[in-house]
């Protein structure tokens, strides 16, 4: 038989003058109990606790707990390692509180953000790894039915990502998100901007982090991978040293720079390089490696970094310390300006092209023998 409420509503009797507006709005809501606004997490949480603190938690799973969450949430995660990866599916908040570790050993992600809206603060996530494939820290896509999908409008801050077989921080195939404020170290590569979930990584930002000591790659990647491309964004204020100096028997060794603009179809452009520092790392502190002929380069602006003793490791052509790299199979114009050089051999370096680089007198070259170097070959 049908609820008497069910059927009123049926034969039009919408008013329900007769029940008073509380419990006319609880009968039309029904009896499922609405998913909570905020959520605690920890590793004592426990189903049938008050869930209004971290000692009253109702979650002990990061990943149960951003299932719960209302749309628009906040999930607080606790003191405490997590052991699990966790899937982000709906616009939320994850917000780690002191100590919140997050280890995704075995795992291809620690978080994966696969909804748009999402901001991942204050966590601490590690050792991301599959049988020694790259995994990533954090990474704007998650798996959703077996397929890697992409988000955007994704803000990862004030993290900690460490010893992840991948990126630290992954901002892969997405628009309008940013990294602001994180510490990114012992990763293959610090903090990577891609496409390879068939999207354009666009109008980003990578502000105020510390990519350092990334052994595998560089502390910050710009990389074209499908061909999708990787345009306007911007990287400011970071810090990014001592990267890419792995072994060369290393599981993940190879140079890397502190910034690196590469790839081998599509194209990396309209970018901004701003105030950022870069030192000690293998490759130079600004890098640019285009392997194949015809990529898109143009409108890129290197300006107003403070760039010291780099390319430790060397690069084609360029057995020297230098600043600035710039390798170019094909024709290549670029704006560097109004940087400060100081301590290498060269201060620029062109491989390839012919290259044109806008503003190259317009840097302040301090303890540098030569202040730009040349090679005819780029391959």
């Amino acid at each position: 038989m049908r609820h008497a409420l069910t059927w009123l509503v049926a034969a039009g009797v919408t008013g329900l003058p007769w029940l008073a507006p509380g419990i006319a709005n609880a009968a039309i809501a029904g009896s499922s109990p609405q998913s909570p606004g905020t959520v605690y997490v920890s590793p004592a949480g426990g189903a049938g606790t008050a869930d209004r603190s971290c000692g009253t938690a109702a979650f002990s799973s990061v990943q149960a707990a951003a299932d719960a969450v209302a749309a628009r949430g906040t999930v607080i995660v606790c003191a405490g390692t997590y052991d699990e990866s966790v899937t982000v599916t709906k616009s939320l908040t994850l917000a780690g509180r002191h100590g919140a570790v997050i280890n995704a050993a075995g795992d291809s992600y620690g978080v994966g953000v696969a909804a748009s809206h999402v901001t991942v603060t204050g966590l601490t996530v590690e050792n991301a790894s599959v049988g020694g494939t790259l995994a990533d820290g954090i990474v704007t896509a998650g798996l959703v039915d077996g397929t890697m999908t992409p988000a955007n409008h994704v803000t990862i801050a004030g993290d900690v990502t460490k010893d992840n077989a991948g990126s630290g921080i992954d901002l892969n195939s997405t628009t309008g998100s940013s990294a602001i404020g994180d510490v990114s170290e012992g990763n293959s590569v610090g903090i990577n901007v891609s496409d390879d979930f068939l999207q354009p990584a666009t109008d980003n930002a990578i502000i105020g982090n510390v990519a350092d000591n990334n052994a595998g790659g560089c502390g910050i990647a710009l990389a074209d991978h499908t061909g999708k491309g990787i345009s306007h964004n911007r990287v400011t204020g970071n810090v990014s040293n001592d990267n890419g100096l792995g072994t060369p028997t290393g599981t993940a060794a190879s140079a890397g720079s502190g910034v690196i603009l590469a790839g081998s179809t599509g194209g990396v452009f309209d970018n901004t390089i701003s105030g950022n520092t870069f030192d000690g790392n293998g490759h130079a502190g600004f890098d640019v490696h285009a392997h194949a002929p015809g990529m898109n380069l143009t409108g890129n602006v290197v300006t107003g970094n403070w760039i010291g003793d780099n390319n430790l490791r060397g690069s084609e052509g360029d057995s020297d310390t230098t600043g600035v790299y710039l390798g170019d199979a094909s024709p290549l114009t670029i704006t560097v300006r109004g940087n400060v050089i100081s301590g290498d051999y060269f201060g620029l370096f062109a491989a390839g092209g012919p290259i044109t680089i806008n503003g190259a007198q317009q840097n302040v070259y301090h303890n540098v023998t030569t202040d730009l170097g040349t090679s005819s070959t780029f391959s």
